[in-house]
């Protein structure tokens, strides 16, 4: 077995085990006696009150609950210098694809403006 076979291995067992320990975690708050829970993607899972103030309040208070959990459960992941080689990678190319769509909805825009403005030009009702 290869030195790169083994790191990707080790590093597979490494993203194992923090997807196992992100899926474990829960983040609870509580405000005014309201409780809010939520999970590892912060959805909300249950939740206890009347007052819509006071629920985004205990929503806030369970992600802020749950956020050192999650970050102890990343701390090795993010350690590893090939998670940390694939993240930079993968967020430049967020970065570039997000550039990109608003690109495409720019052009998309002025193709409709272009549209628009002809049909003007010529009479809607005109062939």
């Amino acid at each position: 077995m290869s030195i790169r076979h083994n790191n990707f291995d080790e590093l597979g067992a490494k993203v194992q085990r923090a997807q196992q320990a992100l899926q474990q975690i829960r983040g609870v708050g509580v405000v005014n006696g309201i409780r809010v829970t939520v999970d590892a993607e912060n959805r909300l899972l249950s939740i206890t009150v009347h007052d819509e103030a006071t629920i985004l309040a205990a929503y806030q208070a369970a992600i802020l609950d749950k956020q050192p959990r999650f970050d102890d459960a990343m701390r090795e992941l993010r350690a590893d210098p090939s998670f940390e080689a694939t993240s930079t990678f993968v967020e430049a190319n967020k970065a570039r694809r997000e550039t990109e769509n608003v690109q495409q909805q720019r052009n998309f825009e002025e193709d409709d403006d272009q549209y628009f403005a002809d049909r003007n030009r010529q009479g809607w009702l005109d062939r």
